[in-house]
């Protein structure tokens, strides 16, 4: 009976919690990352390849985000393409909140609300608009709390790889990274879990090769080589030029306003410093150095996150729930920006 009541409150506990952080995800960014149009980078591409996913635009490495806007049947106009990702990137800050606030703590959840809602991941969200980077988020967020599901063996391996290959396609390389970063970080705290990984990663790419045999043999998509051209530009004078601009400013941007937890995190467990600086290198070989790092770090963040809490005293939690909540305070701070092409671009 104790037993019944005690998971009815903390499902009631959960929905609360999750409602408000709802209100936290559509409020604080908006308020917090406000930025003039100057700021902002707008992609109205998916737009025009959600009217026909399959045709020869289509890249193939980002084929999942225009099939899901056009067998939505929810996009009409531009305008809806942004509303849709702008909803998702909501969505999946709330169900991070929804679920680890039962199978952690409500407090945690709070924290975690404020700290995402306040990070440069959400000003990426509010400053490059109609961008894949919304699903791609959404998709890791599954992953994620996949990962720390209890659920049969056979079952866990299906569902981690079927959101493997979704993001696959989404955003090959760069969801590739993610995955094995995340992968790494969670086999430091959970080695009995290698087998499960790897067989999820065996079947995502038995998918992956089927998907590309129906994708040449029934569509005019094609590989697209530009990711790679991109990438070899960046060596040399390019990078030397992106990456020795700005410097302060350049390391103040990646966190913002997360400075304080990122920094007990790195004191608290320091091989989370070493993922840091493999995301950060990653980061430096692109154009859009904050863009992709945010995208990168955000969910490695999350699960030391999660595993500081598990391993620390009650004094150090509710250090790391004063130091989340301040987050969008320290932000408020100062005039808030991001780095692109070795530049700062101020919000306002």
């Amino acid at each position: 009976m104790k037993v019944f009541i005690h998971r009815n409150v903390s499902s009631i506990v959960s929905i609360f919690i999750s409602i408000v952080s709802l209100e936290i995800f559509v409020w604080i960014p908006k308020t917090l990352f406000s930025s003039k149009v100057e700021s902002k980078v707008f992609n109205f591409g998916f737009y025009h390849l959600s009217l026909n996913p399959w045709s020869k635009n289509t890249p193939l490495d980002q084929f999942f985000t225009p099939w899901f806007l056009w067998i939505s049947g929810l996009v009409t106009s531009p305008e809806d393409v942004v509303m849709i990702l702008h909803w998702i990137t909501i969505v999946s800050g709330v169900l991070y909140v929804a679920y680890f606030s039962k199978r952690i703590h409500w407090s945690f959840a709070i924290g975690l609300s404020f700290l995402l809602a306040s990070s440069p991941l959400y000003l990426i969200f509010q400053t490059w608009i109609g961008f894949s980077d919304s699903i791609t988020f959404f998709l890791i967020t599954l992953y994620l709390i996949l990962l720390y599901c209890e659920l049969q063996t056979k079952v866990k391996v299906v569902l981690l790889s079927l959101v493997l290959f979704l993001g696959m396609t989404n955003h090959f390389f760069q969801f590739l990274v993610i995955v094995s970063l995340l992968n790494v970080s969670f086999l430091i705290f959970y080695k009995d879990k290698l087998k499960i990984l790897i067989g999820a990663i065996f079947f995502a790419f038995i998918l992956y090769a089927l998907f590309l045999v129906f994708i040449f043999n029934h569509t005019l998509i094609t590989w697209n080589h530009s990711r790679v051209s991109t990438f070899s530009q960046m060596w040399g004078n390019e990078f030397v030029r992106m990456n020795t601009s700005e410097p302060f400013l350049g390391t103040l941007g990646l966190f913002h306003g997360l400075w304080p937890v990122v920094i007990l995190l790195f004191i608290r467990m320091p091989i989370s410093i070493l993922v840091f600086f493999v995301c950060y290198l990653i980061s430096m070989l692109t154009y859009d150095t904050g863009r992709v790092f945010a995208i990168l770090y955000t969910p490695i963040l999350i699960l030391y996150s999660i595993e500081n809490w598990k391993s620390s005293s009650v004094l150090i939690q509710r250090v790391w729930i004063l130091l989340a909540i301040l987050s969008p305070l320290i932000c408020s701070l100062y005039p808030l920006f991001y780095k692109w092409d070795g530049r700062i671009i101020y919000l306002l």
